[in-house]
């Protein structure tokens, strides 16, 4: 490699993990503003609106002004969000434990069923803030085309799932990349993946981005 692409080659590399310290940084920051509770959506929808315009390549994007802006925009439809996807995560914990009552075939059918709908919870969780950066829907809407989405990507879930299993087991090791990397490079992952199967959504079903 010329060493003229590779000086280029590195100052990218440097520009991006910087970018990414600097996100991360504005997340954590931001959820704490809200209290982390009501924080953490908007601020988790700020960092992803940032990380898809770098993906699309708007490169000058002004971090601050636009994270500020999309957290004050987005501020009470994530949470809304978010307390919906509580709620939900919250009833299939109280189902694990109900169904300890039961004995019998009766427990392995809904046994079954219940990890169906934890793996279709987690699809959402993982694919419901790209859909909310990109698409303008019904709350309800944004569960079920990120589920969508999900489905229809299972290499993409490897791959994320992998990487964040990787992130956690590195933060067990080293805690102090937390406050820089924790957020920033799953949510990268998570939406350049997503943006390579959003298009199978556009084209199945009808959406105004």
């Amino acid at each position: 490699m010329p060493m003229g692409n590779l000086m280029g080659w590195l100052y990218k590399m440097c520009d991006w993990v910087t970018s990414l310290v600097y996100v991360n940084l504005l997340w954590i920051g931001f959820s704490l503003l809200g209290l982390l509770l009501f924080g953490i959506g908007p601020a988790t929808s700020a960092m992803f609106t940032v990380i898809r315009k770098w993906l699309m390549g708007e490169e000058d994007v002004k971090v601050f002004l636009t994270f500020w802006q999309t957290y004050k925009k987005d501020f009470l439809k994530t949470n809304f969000l978010i307390l919906i996807l509580l709620a939900v995560g919250g009833l299939l914990y109280l189902d694990f434990l109900f169904i300890g009552n039961f004995e019998g075939m009766l427990v392995s059918i809904l046994s079954g069923l219940l990890i169906l709908l934890t793996i279709l919870y987690f699809l959402t969780l993982v694919f419901v803030f790209p859909v909310f950066v990109q698409f303008e829907l019904k709350p309800l809407q944004y569960i079920k085309y990120a589920v969508h989405l999900g489905i229809y990507s299972p290499l993409s879930i490897l791959i994320i799932l992998a990487s964040i299993l990787f992130m956690y087991y590195l933060t067990l090791f080293i805690p102090a990349i937390f406050p820089f990397f924790s957020g920033s490079i799953i949510s990268l992952i998570i939406m350049y993946q997503a943006e390579q199967s959003i298009e199978k959504i556009k084209n199945k079903y009808i959406i105004s981005a």
